[in-house]
């Protein structure tokens, strides 16, 4: 089973949040839960081209636990990562679509090329 070279598991909850993430950063996450065997479970990837603590919250309540997260440079960097933890995982998310680029942009997926 691949790493996702994210920080956590963290409680997916408005405190933690607010104590782990820093706002008005970009970066990709991981959200899901932790099984038996202390193993983190991903069950949707996304990530934030501007505020990341923001938009964890926004998943506060959807069925996920836990949540594993990285800051990147830049939104590009993020977009890359959120691509190849959707590649690594997804058979097991609940979003299954490809990662869209961010709007404005020609970025391609580093792993299939998709350029949606």
């Amino acid at each position: 089973m691949p790493s996702t070279g994210l920080r956590g598991p963290h409680s997916l909850n408005t405190e933690t949040i607010d104590s782990v993430v820093e706002k008005n950063k970009i970066g990709a996450y991981a959200l899901g839960y932790v099984s038996v065997g202390d193993d983190f479970m991903p069950k949707y990837v996304g990530r934030s081209d501007n505020d990341l603590n923001g938009r964890l919250k926004t998943h506060i309540g959807e069925g996920c636990s836990k949540f594993k997260f990285e800051y990147y440079s830049s939104a590009k960097k993020a977009f890359e990562k959120e691509c190849n933890l959707h590649h690594d995982w997804k058979e097991q998310l609940d979003n299954k679509e490809h990662p869209d680029r961010p709007s404005g942009t020609n970025w391609k997926c580093p792993r299939c090329n998709v350029s949606k």
